[in-house]
Formats: structure tokens, C-alpha cells, sequence
């Protein structure tokens, strides 16, 4: 059983503890979140074949993540590091400081430890694709060497979503938009070619 931990919330950097102590107990308890219904998932080594990590700030969890190593777990980090303005990402570690997260992950545990993931990809008068191009440009300049994959994604319009880019609009003071299909494609196209120099595969 491979363990997501977790897409749902950003364990490393707000959880580690509480992960650590049900690692300790061998279980945890995850509530679906749409039928309400309560599961119990083993966390022991022998239940356990690897473990999935997302954040965007690893940093408080580099300690856990060396017992889990020690610990005889497999696993890998998908690290989100968008460098976005921050009317856009009000919350979120210091750039350079989750890219120096992720070359310390290469240094111990080898460049297929992590993932870079670059999403989600959002469309907005402050980040039209011409800034994607270049902001990935440097990113994956600084990344290069700690991971040999990037991940993209764009901006899934789920009801919510829409509603917090609406009230993040109003706020900042920019526009956005969902791009029709050729648009992605062609960016996508783009990013493929850049993360290509930097030695990942898009």
C-alpha cells in the first residue's frame, strides 16, 4: 500500500508531529470527506510500501522525514514551488528557501526523491504566459540538479475555486481566466522544452 500523505492538507508543514506520532502507533484514522465514514489506515512497515509527501514547505519536516528514511519507509516528495506574486500566494515559504529544501533532498537521498510540481498553473493579468515562461525559466535554473521531473498542472474551475480566485481578484487587483485548450497546449509545449535544459522530464 502506497500512502498519500496527504493531497487533502499540507502534512510536512503543518502536521509533521501529528504524523510522527501515528507512525509511532502503527494507524491512523481518515474521515472521507464525502460520506462522513471513518477508515482506518495501517502506517506499519510491514502495511506500508511507501509513502507520498505534498507540500509547499518542507522545511519543518526535514527532521521527520530522516527518522522515516532511518525507519526503513520509501518515499517521495512532491514539492509545489511556483514563485508566484503574493497576491497570489500570501502564505508561502520563501522561494529560495524550498529550492534549498530540495537540493538537500538530492544530497541525502538522490534525485528521484523529489518531484518539482509547478501548480497549480493560473492564467492572470499578473501572470499571463509570457511570465510562466520566464519565471519557469529561473526556477528550473535554480532547481536543476535536485530533481530529474517537473509536474504542471492548470487550474481546475471547481465552484470553490472560482470563488476564491474572484475574491483574490478583487483583492489584488488583477484578472484571470481559464484558457481554452491550444492555449495550454502550446505552453505546455514551452515548459517541456525548458524543463528539458534544466535535465527533467515535464
Amino acid at each position: 500500500m502506497i500512502v498519500s500523505a496527504s493531497y487533502k492538507t499540507d502534512i510536512p508543514a503543518f502536521f509533521g508531529r501529528w504524523f510522527m506520532n501515528r507512525l509511532k502507533d502503527g494507524h491512523c484514522r481518515m474521515v472521507n470527506p464525502w460520506g462522513g465514514q471513518v477508515y482506518l489506515v495501517p502506517l506499519d512497515r510491514r502495511s506500508v510500501s511507501g509513502f507520498v509527501f505534498w507540500t509547499k514547505n518542507l522545511g519543518p519536516f526535514l527532521a521527520p522525514l530522516a527518522e522515516i528514511g532511518d525507519a526503513g519507509y520509501p518515499f517521495t516528495v512532491q514539492y509545489s514551488i511556483n514563485g508566484y506574486p503574493r497576491a497570489l500566494e500570501t502564505n508561502v515559504t520563501n522561494t529560495e528557501r524550498s529550492i534549498g529544501h530540495m537540493h538537500r533532498l538530492r544530497a541525502r537521498y538522490g534525485p528521484r526523491c523529489a518531484v518539482w510540481r509547478y501548480d497549480p498553473l493560473l492564467i492572470t493579468s499578473i501572470t499571463p504566459p509570457e511570465w510562466h515562461i520566464e519565471n519557469f525559466r529561473r526556477l528550473a535554473a535554480r532547481i536543476q540538479g535536485a530533481t530529474d521531473e517537473v509536474t504542471i498542472s492548470f487550474t481546475h474551475m471547481y465552484r470553490k475555486t472560482g470563488r476564491n480566485l474572484r475574491a483574490a481578484a478583487d483583492a489584488g487587483g488583477f484578472t484571470w481566466h481559464d484558457p481554452e485548450p491550444a492555449e495550454k497546449r502550446a505552453l505546455a509545449l514551452k515548459l517541456t522544452g525548458i524543463a528539458g535544459e534544466a535535465g527533467m522530464a515535464l
